[in-house]
């Protein structure tokens, strides 16, 4: 559509009209785009005019933020040398993003300060001697991470680093998708070994002065092998710098430190080296069980660094729980590995027009109209199947995102876009045999679509007494009912629209997607695979993702989250089908993220350092599980330490066995009794808290020795990281409190939350006697079995909570509480409850009291589980901390540390057998 005459001078025209707010990097005002298109001289259907004014939209109004760093032995140097530094690889660079209509001039302006900053935090490429600098940028998942190191490397190039390495990924299809964007972006041209004539890029066009290449040792269709290594460029004699794009695999890294060496014999290496590394949590990180050893990729990336006299390594992810910050045994041991990035971690903002976990999970906007809950899955596809189980039929909801994709392809031809890119992913199982069987199906079931299509599409109404194209028109109705158009427009299309989609694998043993290939066109395609699809790979135009993954993995599971990106020509047609329980982990993960990103703005406010980040993230409670789970033996001492300042820690989730609920039943009331009488309404002058007080049994100036004792005697599992106890009756909260009972945590507020005392009129509601009288406590949900550990009681799942949204406001002033409010508005690192403890000046406990699903009917007898009875949780509010959380030895057995780390061994061999044999092109 862009390169419509009409769409280029309706461009030009927004360009002339809003020249001014343009070049200042400002949006264009409301209602200016609508404007220009509706004043045009063209006539324009209304889905024309639809499409055109969302695609405008979403190319000028948008905005980004510059990010947040934390530094360490910072020197700077980039200002000093830029007014003396031909830039021609960024500027040609630029030019071709702002010139050619490829970037929003803001996201360029952006860019172009950002990759200013990270570039003067690596080492100064002119400074003589030995030096290294280690680094990390944390992006968003398909946020344009990529489009930020092509951006580096130019201005590395420029700045005289000689050598560039990028690693990137472990995949031949990511890789050769990585070389092609470097290509478009620092090369110039095609790289193509021996090829007859070399096809220049369209970047070549937009460079001043003579046209200029970089040397490149590797190409679309090579990785760096040791017969295509003698290509008659050395070292020694580089004018321009060199760049390799590999794949992160021992051999491939092996004989280019074997080149290396040939190049110098055996000599270190005066050139300056960057040395990229994308998706640096994946396979890079040193996770070795034995003490002493160290990966081979891990060893072959630090072999080839120590080559070099001066070297920079940044790793790049958009998974910040990386195992370069978690995953040794102790915390002085984390900072040995010569991967930590010791000097700088930069946190990048995403563009405006990003399509993120924010909006896709929780209250999200896109969360009603995106999503869809997979159930139907366990008998067909379970998700612990087993490498050679059959496969006989595909779940229904597959066979309706199949549906969706042929709709959603009918409808962007519609919209004019139908020579562009269209995917679809179907990612079920890490088993090469698996996805053979899935693509078989999904095959089957597409040329069944396609024929009954072929045959109907022309019928008008009679085509809906096929049942394939019935069920397609029951799904529009279903996805799609407010759209610009309808069914019957669909019809007229579908058969063009349907004809050219593929069914495909996408593994190391499948083929690989060739959109450059396919531009004129458009690849419209549907990808099934496992590993491939989980870790970089840009799927081009997705609309629909169909995922049965294991969800304890957090960071793999966030990286198979290839529906994040920008997809502004037809975001309202994309769909997302995830099971319930991947749909609350992905919620909370991102939580965590985003948590981590705010404590990195905080930590820079503070001009702390990345081992001090290091360390927040390894007292997380992700970061803990990670951790527990990387190096496991049959039993050990292991340290960890759990930073719980300000916040709301909840005993969420229970053993489902009434019997250890009868115990903690008596303790409670026990505790209760010894508090004596709850405070009076009356004796607050509050308002407010008085109200609180007349409806909630409260207490103040309790002994923070009594609530330890209290929690000590509750046997939360150890599913609970930080409640759970690890080593008799330690736990990392107990430690955490006991650390501070003489001091910051020495008196307590206590509250136990109840409902109006009318409400112990209705039947349906619980009570229990309490300090002399009956009272109305709450309900919570009792899960199906489906999809749960059934040893477990967890009324929410994987969103963590027990107690109620407004219970960590309980007892704040009114101007505690608005200052709270105010606090979250402006802070987006104060989420959820954070806030509301932060302004406490004395620590809250609460006691919840609740019964456990409905009541059991006359004749039901007790299970032994929770089901029916009134149970109890206790969850904490903490305000801040200023004494500093130290780090303490746990004797650990195997079980423990197994459930910390269930199931992140599968995510680790995820794609197994491809891995093990695809170590070559």
């Amino acid at each position: 559509m862009m390169n419509d005459p009409r769409i280029v001078y309706l461009r030009a025209e927004l360009f002339r009209r809003f020249a001014e707010a343009l070049r200042a990097r400002q949006p264009i005002p409301a209602g200016g785009i609508e404007e220009v298109v509706d004043g045009s001289p063209f006539p324009f259907s209304e889905i024309e005019r639809h499409q055109i004014i969302r695609k405008f939209e979403s190319t000028f109004e948008v905005s980004q933020g510059m990010g947040t760093a934390v530094l360490a032995d910072h020197r700077p140097w980039l200002a000093k040398r830029a007014p003396n530094t031909e830039f021609y690889y960024w500027n040609r660079l630029q030019s071709y993003y702002l010139d050619g209509g490829n970037l929003h001039p803001a996201v360029v302006s952006t860019l172009d300060q950002v990759t200013d900053e990270i570039l003067d935090y690596c080492g100064d490429p002119r400074a003589e001697g030995h030096w290294r600098r280690r680094g990390m940028v944390i992006g968003h998942v398909q946020s344009g991470k990529t489009t930020n190191y092509s951006a580096l490397i130019t201005k590395a190039a420029d700045t005289e680093y000689k050598i560039i390495i990028l690693l990137a990924g472990m995949t031949n299809s990511l890789r050769a998708q990585t070389q092609e964007r470097i290509d478009e972006t620092f090369i110039g041209k095609k790289s193509l070994f021996q090829a007859a004539f070399e096809e220049t890029l369209s970047l070549a066009d937009f460079g001043d002065g003579p046209k200029r290449f970089p040397a490149y040792g590797t190409s679309r269709d090579r990785d760096f092998k040791k017969e295509n290594s003698d290509y008659g460029v050395t070292i020694s004699a580089l004018k321009e710098p060199i760049i390799f794009v590999m794949k992160k695999n021992v051999s491939t890294l092996e004989n280019l430190s074997a080149w290396l060496d040939s190049q110098m014999h055996g000599a270190k290496i005066n050139h300056p080296l960057l040395l990229i590394d994308d998706e640096a949590d994946n396979a890079s990180i040193n996770t070795t069980k034995d003490a002493g050893k160290v990966t081979a990729i891990n060893g072959a990336i630090r072999g080839i660094l120590q080559k070099f006299n001066r070297s920079t390594y940044i790793g790049y992810t958009a998974t910040p729980f990386a195992n370069i910050f978690i995953d040794p045994s102790t915390e002085s041991e984390m900072f040995g590995d010569d991967l930590f990035p010791e000097h700088f971690i930069k946190a990048l903002d995403a563009p405006t027009n990003y399509v993120g976990a924010h909006r896709v999970f929780g209250d999200g906007d896109l969360a009603e109209t995106m999503v869809r809950v997979v159930d139907d899955y366990q008998d067909a596809l379970p998700l612990k199947h087993k490498n050679g189980d059959p496969l006989t039929a595909l779940p229904e909801t597959l066979l309706k995102a199949i549906r969706v994709f042929f709709l959603a392809r009918a409808i962007r031809v519609l919209r004019g876009d139908g020579k562009k890119h269209c995917s679809m992913m179907i990612n079920v199982s890490r088993f090469n045999a698996m996805q053979e069987q899935v693509l078989g199906l999904v095959y089957a079931y597409s040329e069944r679509l396609k024929k009954a299509i072929r045959v109907n599409a022309g019928l008008g109404k009679r085509a809906l007494d096929d049942p394939d194209i019935a069920a397609l028109a029951e799904t529009f109705g279903e996805e799609y009912p407010s759209l610009e158009c309808n069914f019957d427009d669909v019809l007229k299309v579908f058969t063009d629209a349907s004809r050219p989609i593929e069914t495909r694998t996408v593994n190391m043993k499948g083929g690989a997607l060739d959109y450059s290939a396919n531009k004129d066109t458009g690849l419209h395609i549907i990808a099934i695979g496992g590993l491939a699809l989980s870790r970089g790979l840009t799927l081009e135009g997705l609309c629909v993702s169909y995922i049965l993954r294991n969800t304890a993995a957090s960071d793999t599971l966030m990286q198979m989250a290839r529906w994040f990106g920008y997809r502004p020509e037809f975001e309202d047609l994309c769909r997302l089908y995830l099971p319930r329980q991947s749909l609350e982990h992905y919620d909370y993960i991102a939580d965590a993220i985003e948590e981590l990103r705010s404590e990195v703005k905080r930590m820079r406010a503070r001009n702390e350092t990345p081992k001090q980040f290091g360390l927040k993230v390894r007292r997380s409670e992700t970061g803990i599980a990670v951790t527990a789970g990387n190096k496991m033996r049959a039993s050990e001492k292991r340290e960890f330490a759990a930073d719980l300042s300000g916040k709301h820690i909840e005993g969420h989730t229970l053993k489902d066995d009434a019997a250890t609920n009868k115990r903690h039943l008596d303790t409670v009331v026990n505790f209760i009794e010894e508090l004596g009488h709850p405070i009076d309404a009356t004796e607050d002058p509050d308002p407010e808290i008085a109200g609180q007080r007349a409806k909630h049994l409260t207490w103040k100036g309790v002994s923070g020795r009594a609530v330890t004792e209290l929690l000590e005697a509750f046997d939360f599992p150890i599913k609970q990281t930080v409640l759970g106890q690890i080593e008799g009756r330690r736990s990392l909260a107990i430690d955490y409190l006991s650390d501070r009972i003489d001091g910051e945590l020495k008196e307590w507020d206590v509250v136990v939350p109840l409902l109006d005392a009318q409400r112990l009129s209705r039947p349906e509601n619980p009570r229990y006697a309490l300090c002399g009288e009956d009272r109305a406590i709450r309900t919570r949900p009792y899960p199906t079995d489906s999809e749960r550990d059934l040893t477990l009681y967890r009324p929410y799942g994987l969103r963590n909570r027990i107690a109620d949204p407004k219970d960590a406001s309980l007892l704040l002033t009114k101007e505690q509480v608005s200052a709270a409010e105010t606090a979250k508005g402006e802070n987006t690192h104060l989420k959820g409850d954070r806030a509301f403890c932060l302004e406490r000046d004395r620590p809250l406990l609460l006691i919840h009291l609740f019964r456990a699903g409905v009541e059991r009917g006359p004749g039901e007898h007790a299970d032994g589980t929770l089901r029916g009875e009134v149970s109890v949780s206790l969850s904490f509010c903490l305000p801040g901390t200023q004494k500093t959380v130290q780090a303490k030895t746990y004797h650990v057995n195997k079980v423990w540390l197994k459930s910390m780390a269930e199931d992140l061994d599968e995510a680790r061999d995820d794609d197994e057998e491809a891995l093990s044999g695809g170590n070559d092109d």
